[in-house]
């Protein structure tokens, strides 16, 4: 049976432009890959590859047969399916299992399935497409891990119509999320268009304790908006006036204006309809609220009488979540709900009888999709510093190249106290490799720098001090009496000879950290306030002066105009390189790896790419 191919577009008519994405070689693979498929035991073709109204892509449709599990009333042993492929998102076509909008289509929401509570707002299809793919997929993508969804066409399709029948029967048998399984969300995108992008909140194990020992449920919430991103600022009682909950925000979020009011309510199980689909109706949220023993209404109706009139009245949902499937819950996860739109304008008098009558009311719960816990245990899972160094309370002094980079990693890497000390102006010519740019020529590097960084993490508190280190300078000395780990990057002998200030705590280590000529070497010295002194370290790094020594005066070094002293060459790779690198000693020392003092060079190396490709080549 030959494919169903569209009618010729007219010259005028660019909706059907399907051919600048396909070749006959993709039409040929989706009528070879149909022969392929109905080999497969438990699979019926109910007709042939059709392209999709009003897209680029071709659907098929399918009846699965339920193999090797029991048919229950959300699975029978016949269900309906449409493959979709895409060649425009992918040259060899994106693929898509959506449940069918006859009959035959399953009506619930399962595990590692899209929200499935109505048709696909463009295919003739249910919304609810299931997760075919492995879950190293995105690693996959990324070239750390081995793809499990071929590449080619044919494959890919038979491929997923064998991983669609694996997905019924464990939908069947209830193995979709296994115990030990990583929990993951039901899916909240449910087509949420208001101004809101998505919701940020802060919590971790510790504010689970508290939540658990607290008796509110519901009250009202302070957000300031970022960019769309709804920040959940604080938790007030049902009048608004106590403090239910503060999360620990830096420096940035702390400082942020322009507060409105949202409704929150606290859950003690997971809001779902369906088996697991998000109410998609207020009357379905209302009953999965009923289900956990609250009543919706009578939770928000004190509440609502303090909100003022704002844009977009939001509700946000708390519910217990558990790190893996099965175990018991270890933090609050929150999800936000348009409840009234536009309440802006609204006479106060009427403002609570709409919001009731609304909740009373079947319209659609409209949930912004998109929501992220900025705790750092979250926010920096992708790569965090060892806990004893994100728990120091660090003095940074000198806010130069390396300096500033090196700040810079720690932060993003989860270092929450901050203070950089540095007496010296951003100029034009450090532009060239700090982390500062042109808006902040001309102010204190550490004030700028500070600023910067706290905007960097939202979890940051990072102080700037524009000052020399010295102990004539009251602020300097309380920033090193209260520090638990000192850094010096400044290179200057000056600074090295001040240390340990007066008061600093013996067993606090101190560590210099400064580059050599084109950023060629590291010199990393480190030991304790107790036993730190100018001697010990000058006399470590004298054969490496006299090394740096011997080969400047061999060059032209770069200078400023009318400058007789020479600049320090340093290109802005190897600062951010070997800054990193410094991290790792940094955090060699705090975790007590190493005896101190210690002193190491560590050498910028690059394998040289001619002989490394020779001998990958060589038999």
């Amino acid at each position: 049976m030959s494919l169903l191919l569209p009618e010729e577009p007219r010259a005028e008519d660019d909706s059907l432009n399907w051919l600048v994405f396909m070749s006959e070689f993709d039409l040929l693979a989706l009528d070879q890959s149909r022969v392929l498929m109905e080999r497969i035991k438990g699979v019926q073709l109910l007709g042939n590859w059709e392209p999709a109204p009003s897209s680029d892509t071709w659907m098929v449709r399918l009846r699965l047969e339920l193999l090797e599990a029991e048919p229950t009333s959300e699975v029978p042993r016949f269900t309906e399916w449409v493959m979709v492929v895409d060649f425009r998102v992918d040259a060899w076509g994106k693929v898509q299992v959506h449940p069918d909008s006859g009959e035959g289509g399953i009506r619930h929401t399962f595990e590692h399935q899209q929200y499935n509570g109505g048709p696909h707002a463009v295919w003739p299809v249910r919304n609810g497409h299931i997760c075919c793919l492995n879950e190293m997929h995105g690693l996959a993508a990324s070239r750390n891990a081995m793809e499990a969804e071929p590449v080619t066409t044919i494959e890919r399709l038979v491929w997923h119509v064998q991983r669609a029948l694996e997905w019924v029967r464990s939908a069947a048998d209830g193995t979709l999320a296994k115990a030990g399984d990583p929990f993951e969300l039901p899916d909240f995108n449910v087509g949420f268009k208001g101004k809101t992008v998505s919701l940020a909140y802060y919590e971790d194990a510790e504010s689970f304790s508290h939540w658990q020992r607290c008796s509110a449920y519901s009250g009202v919430a302070p957000i300031s908006y970022l960019n769309g991103v709804a920040v959940i600022r604080q938790f007030l009682d049902r009048r608004g006036k106590e403090t239910v909950h503060a999360p620990a925000w830096g420096q940035f979020i702390d400082g942020m204006g322009s507060r409105n009011k949202a409704l929150w309510l606290r859950l003690e199980t997971m809001p779902v309809v369906n088996r697991w689909q998000v109410p998609a109706t207020l009357t379905e949220l209302r009953s999965a609220v009923a289900a956990d023993g609250k009543d919706l209404e009578e939770l928000l109706k004190t509440a609502l009488e303090r909100v003022a009139e704002t844009e977009d009245l939001l509700l946000l949902v708390g519910m217990p979540v558990p790190r893996r499937v099965q175990e018991a819950p270890y933090r609050y996860h929150w999800q936000a709900l348009e409840l009234f739109p536009k309440l802006k304008g609204t006479p106060a008098k009427s403002r609570v009888p709409l919001v009731l009558n609304r909740l009373r009311s079947s319209s659609p719960a409209t949930w912004v999709g998109r929501s992220e816990n900025w705790h750092p245990e979250d926010l920096q899972s992708r790569g965090r510093v060892t806990r004893s160094l994100r728990e120091a309370n660090i003095l940074l002094i000198g806010a130069g190249a390396l300096g500033a980079n090196l700040a810079e990693q720690l932060v993003r890497m989860g270092v929450i106290h901050l203070t950089v000390v540095d007496h010296e102006p951003l100029e034009a010519g450090n532009l060239v490799r700090h982390t500062l740019d042109l808006p902040v020529l001309n102010i204190s590097k550490a004030v700028a720098l500070a600023e910067r960084l706290n905007r960097v993490s939202p979890s940051a508190k990072v102080k700037g001090i524009a000052s020399m280190f010295t102990s004539k300078d009251a602020s300097v000395v309380v920033a090193a009496q209260s520090a638990t780990l000192i850094i010096d990057a400044t290179a200057s002998d000056d600074v090295l000879r001040e240390l340990p200030l007066p008061g600093i705590t013996g067993d606090v280590p101190i560590i210099s950290l400064s580059l050599g000529l084109h950023s060629r070497r590291l010199f990393f010295y480190a030991d304790v306030a107790a036993s730190f002194g100018y001697g010990a370290f000058s006399r470590w790094f004298a054969p490496y002066r006299e090394e740096e020594h011997q080969e400047a005066v061999k060059q032209e070094l770069p200078r400023g105009l009318g400058c007789w002293h020479p600049l320090t060459p340093a290109r802005l790779n190897r600062v951010l390189g070997l800054a990193g690198c410094a991290v790792e000693l940094i955090e060699q020392v705090c975790e007590g790896q190493v005896s101190l003092p210690v002193g190491y060079c560590h050498r910028w190396q690059v394998a040289e790419l001619g002989k490394e490709v020779a001998a990958e080549a060589a038999p």
